[in-house]
């Protein structure tokens, strides 16, 4: 698995290679066609503007697969050298694999915006979460965990740094906050079936606490 960085500003820039062309295509649509296209939810201000989503959404060109990820909703035109997405590419039965827990990779990545938000101590700064993109992704390696001798080197040992409050607006969430399953119907099936981009919002603790999706 390889996760990808999607940055403002970076249009027109180190798209000398196929796979650097794609990302950038990814980048704008995010930017363009999903977070100009999404809701204001949770009237009452339950949750900050800047609260990650989880979001999958089909991959133009590429049968059955799905990108999967988080991003942060509100991005300023002033802003530049943003980090606002992170995100990966999966085939249709590892998609629904990762969604049968509610901590998968899209939530991990949510939880990784979250505290590079902040810029505090977990996440301080751009090598920072390079560094904690890289441990998730070899989490997903038994290869690259057999190779990880040191404990305090594999995801399963920092995770819990994650799952601490990251934002002021998490002390309002509980562990029965929101609820344990999507509201879709046919879901995950329906990813496959529907063009459209599937978002929703998860606690700390996992649960789903809103949800929208944009038609493609």
């Amino acid at each position: 698995m390889n996760v990808c960085i999607s940055v403002t500003g970076s249009s027109g820039k180190d798209t000398f290679s196929r796979f650097l062309r794609r990302r950038e295509k990814i980048t704008n649509f995010l930017l363009t066609d999903v977070i100009k296209k999404m809701e204001i939810t949770l009237p009452g201000g339950s949750l900050r503007a800047g609260y990650p989503w989880c979001f999958v959404m089909p991959a133009p060109g590429k049968k059955d697969c799905f990108y999967f990820g988080a991003l942060l909703p509100v991005v300023e035109c002033s802003d530049n050298n943003l980090v606002f997405a992170l995100h990966t590419l999966l085939s249709f039965p590892a998609l629904c694999g990762e969604l049968q827990s509610h901590f998968h990779i899209a939530f991990w990545l949510s939880r990784i915006l979250s505290g590079y938000q902040r810029q505090d101590r977990i996440i301080s700064n751009r090598a920072a979460l390079k560094e904690w993109i890289v441990c998730l992704e070899h989490s997903c390696s038994p290869f690259w965990e057999k190779l990880l001798i040191n404990e305090q080197y594999r995801f399963r040992s920092r995770s819990a740094l994650l799952l601490s409050t990251l934002a002021e607006d998490e002390d309002k969430i509980n562990s029965d906050s929101g609820v344990g399953v999507m509201p879709w119907k046919g879901w995950p099936d329906c990813i496959q079936t529907e063009k459209r981009v599937w978002l929703w919002r998860q606690s700390r603790y996992g649960r789903i606490i809103d949800s929208q999706n944009i038609s493609l």
